[in-house]
C-alpha cells in the first residue's frame, strides 16, 4: 500500500505512542486533536534502534524548526526526517490530558503500489 495511517491515543497515563517502523514512507504528515491539554507538551519522535534513550524531536518541514507543542488544539504539520521508528510523546504530561496524534505516511512514487 502506497499510504498508510497511525493513530496514537496520549493520555496522562500512556504519554508514550508505541513506534511504527516504516522508513520507505517519505513524506509524513501529522495531526493534533486535543480532548484536554492539562499543560501538556508533545512531541513527533524518530530513532533508528527502537531504543528509548536513542528517540530525538524531528524537524517541521515548515522551517526546520523541532516537531514540540505545547498542547493547545488542533495542529497539522510535516516532518522532514524519515526514520526507521517515529512516534508521537507527551513529554510534559499535563493533569487529565487527552491528544489523539494521527500520521499520514506516503511512499515517494517510485515505490507506489
Amino acid at each position: 500500500r502506497s499510504v498508510r495511517q497511525a493513530t496514537w491515543g496520549l493520555t496522562t497515563a500512556d504519554p508514550i505512542g508505541t513506534a511504527v517502523e516504516w522508513p520507505e514512507f517519505g513524506d509524513r504528515t501529522w495531526s493534533v486533536s486535543v480532548g484536554a491539554a492539562g499543560g501538556s507538551t508533545f512531541q513527533i519522535q524518530g530513532s533508528n534502534t527502537n531504543v528509548e534513550a536513542d528517540f530525538a524531536v524531528l524537524s517541521s518541514a515548515a522551517g526546520g524548526t523541532d516537531l514540540s507543542f505545547v498542547v493547545a488544539g488542533a495542529q497539522c504539520e510535516a516532518s522532514i526526517e524519515a526514520p526507521r521508528f517515529t512516534r508521537a510523546k507527551l513529554t510534559v504530561v499535563g493533569a487529565g490530558a487527552t491528544v489523539t496524534v494521527t500520521l499520514i505516511a506516503r511512499r515517494g512514487s517510485g515505490m507506489r503500489t
